[in-house]
């Protein structure tokens, strides 16, 4: 049965005065954590100030140099806020945070990394692509802890030359590359051996709905035959028929090493391997 037209009126501003206090809440803690930041450094300084006589600038940059790291960081939000007319996800602020650097977000990178167990998945040797990569700090932060090739694409410019930023940062540029492009439109010069989806074969801004089986027969034309795909469901696939109607059909395309729930059960992880076309 139908919810009756005043229980829709009542939902419907109950639900942005939600959305209000997210948002809210959101740029309340960017704010505490751009504070532990600025503590953090007055802290090192401190440090400096006793042991001048061992510290040099070098060996304390990592920390030293974040500050002017997270100024350009902002200038990139403050110029997606002004001139960004598509959907930005997590209130406008990076959808990925980034603890070796400091930097705010929803979802912690390193945390995502080992939970997936990429550390035993991804080697030294390997060339990885992640779709949909937000600021690419998965990428980054594969390339940072295995040694491996890694290269990130996503349609968000600014999120994007976040992730150059980091990169610059961490001295990757050699091993880390960051695109703004639509995936649809994406034409690599190499195949990969390792592609990460992670919720991205369908996107909220609506500039990417297709079938889910091609987009894994795209990703299927990037790969190297026995390369892995780390695939991720969206939430709203959990429980889908569609949706595992859709992946039976790549059988033919992909060989199955794993599944398991992820976000508390509220999506799945498959672990596939190419298999030759």
């Amino acid at each position: 049965m139908s919810s009756s037209p005043q229980i829709a009126y009542i939902r419907r501003p109950l639900s942005a005065l939600k959305q209000v206090a997210r948002h809210v809440m959101v740029a309340v803690a960017s704010w505490l954590h751009r504070l532990g930041v600025f503590f953090l450094v007055s802290a090192r300084r401190l440090v400096r100030l006793t042991e001048r006589h061992t510290i040099d600038t070098t060996s304390d940059r990592f920390v030293m140099e974040l500050p002017e790291l997270h100024r350009k960081i902002r200038r990139e939000l403050a110029m997606q806020r002004r001139d960004y007319d598509s959907y930005s996800y997590f209130h406008g602020y990076p959808y990925q945070a980034l603890a070796i650097l400091d930097v705010f977000g929803e979802r912690g990178t390193e945390e995502r990394f080992d939970a997936y167990g990429l550390a035993d998945l991804v080697r030294p040797e390997d060339r990885l692509l992640d779709i949909g990569c937000n600021c690419g700090f998965m990428a980054l932060y594969a390339a940072f802890r295995t040694g491996c090739r890694a290269d990130g694409i996503d349609i968000n410019p600014y999120m994007i030359r976040i992730g150059q930023h980091c990169t610059e940062f961490l001295q990757l540029q050699d091993r880390v590359k960051l695109v703004a492009q639509p995936f649809q439109d994406y034409r690599p010069a190499q195949v990969y051996t390792v592609v990460l989806s992670f919720a991205t074969h369908w996107t909220d801004d609506r500039n990417y709905r297709v079938r889910l089986q091609d987009h894994l027969l795209r990703i299927h034309g990037m790969m190297a035959n026995g390369g892995l795909l780390v695939f991720e469901s969206h939430s709203a696939d959990v429980g889908n028929a569609e949706f595992y109607a859709a992946l039976e059909e790549m059988r033919a395309h992909f060989s199955w090493e794993g599944r398991r729930l992820m976000a508390k059960g509220t999506r799945e992880l498959y672990l596939m391997r190419r298999l030759a076309a």
